[in-house]
């Protein structure tokens, strides 16, 4: 691909270590110009606040004041991203009602650059930015380096994406047929006894299967449960 390294590029399609990853596409990042690389990801989970994760190389005083005072929900760049998956090159013009951001970002050698955003079917997101202090960007270069960075956006998505979801989410339970059929009726409105008559059980088994749910779901009770199988599509 484009200016990129054969050694970084291999390293890059064989690591799997989430910042090691990261590393060597910062010096795909380089590879092509550019001095900054930095991936924000935001993860959705169903019934709880998105999480972010930040990765970067970018100055220790820009990360922290970044982080510090929240810059992610007043950068245009990534506002724009966040609806758009065209790249967004970093003018004067777009920041120009975030003055302050524009100075600071560029006091730390983030003048030159754009952001990339790429959003999966589960509503998850990343948004990859490549930056340097010096050089303006024309749209020449713009379109002959965007796809490479749209791969890497795509990549490092994946990657780190899934490692993320993993830690977030824990295996989810083994559910039988059985115990999906009792919850099934359960949700529709039958009482134990009901469900009991309708598959041919006695109560107790019914109950017994409803008490199996509720503990694989760590539900606190059996609507719990039934809400927490209707979010995870099981019923």
């Amino acid at each position: 691909m484009l200016n990129w390294k054969p050694e970084h590029l291999l390293a890059f399609a064989n690591e799997r270590c989430p910042q090691r990853l990261f590393d060597i596409a910062v010096h795909l990042a380089q590879d092509m110009g550019m001095e900054y690389l930095g991936l924000n990801i935001r993860i959705q989970i169903a019934t709880q606040t998105p999480r972010l994760f930040l990765y970067s190389n970018y100055p220790h005083k820009w990360i922290e004041r970044y982080q510090r005072e929240e810059f992610y929900k007043q950068d245009p760049a990534a506002n724009v991203s966040h609806s758009s998956t065209m790249p967004v090159l970093w003018t004067d013009d777009l920041y120009r009602e975030a003055p302050q951001f524009r100075e600071a970002a560029c006091r730390n050698g983030l003048r030159h650059g754009w952001t990339q955003s790429l959003h999966d079917h589960q509503h998850n997101e990343s948004q990859i930015s490549v930056a340097r202090p010096a050089g303006a960007i024309d749209k020449l270069e713009l379109y002959s380096k965007a796809g490479n960075v749209h791969w890497l956006c795509q990549t490092l998505h994946a990657v780190l994406g899934e490692h993320h979801l993993k830690a977030l989410c824990p295996p989810q339970p083994k559910i039988s047929e059985r115990e999906l059929e009792v919850l099934k009726w359960s949700a529709a409105g039958k009482t134990a006894n009901d469900v009991a008559c309708i598959l041919s059980l006695s109560q107790s088994t019914v109950n017994f299967h409803i008490r199996s749910v509720i503990t694989k779901t760590n539900a606190a009770n059996k609507a719990g449960a039934i809400a927490i199988a209707a979010m995870r599509g099981w019923i």
